[in-house]
């Protein structure tokens, strides 16, 4: 393992018994209704870009059955930076506790690419209840616009 990896999380567990990640808890409040049309487009423009610039790892295309969640590798180049700064920017504006983690051993690596790892992790938790109001839909490889 080489470097030191960044994962940006709410501080709440998803189904996989990890914190969410930043673009679910970004969705969650969009599925939940709770997001200003403009914080919605952002977040959706921000998710095409993420999902035309960096590969899809394989454990995505049987929806994920091995649990692992994604990384990135340290530094973030600064057009991510900027994407990531606009995410966390809404899960502020709505009061949702997230922070970014760094590991140099987050788990066990199963994915790697130029730009993040994907790994099933050393220990999971139990799922925490979601934020109020939050509705879970169909997890997607392909951009959410299509997903209420």
């Amino acid at each position: 393992m080489a470097g030191e990896y960044s994962r940006f999380h709410a501080k709440y567990f998803g189904r996989l018994g990890v914190e969410v990640g930043l673009f679910v808890a970004v969705d969650h409040l969009r599925r939940a209704g709770d997001l200003a049309d403009n914080e919605a487009a952002l977040y959706l423009d921000v998710d095409d870009w993420f999902r035309s610039e960096l590969p899809n790892p394989p454990f995505y295309e049987d929806g994920n059955t091995i649990g692992a969640v994604t990384w990135f590798k340290d530094p973030l180049p600064a057009e991510m930076v900027d994407r990531v700064a606009a995410l966390c920017g809404i899960l502020q504006s709505h009061n949702v506790d997230y922070q970014h983690s760094r590991s140099a051993d987050p788990g066990r690596i199963v994915y790697e690419d130029p730009f993040q790892i994907g790994v099933v992790p050393h220990s999971r938790e139990s799922p925490t209840p979601l934020p109020e109001g939050v509705v879970l839909g169909p997890t997607s490889a392909g951009s959410k616009r299509s997903f209420n």
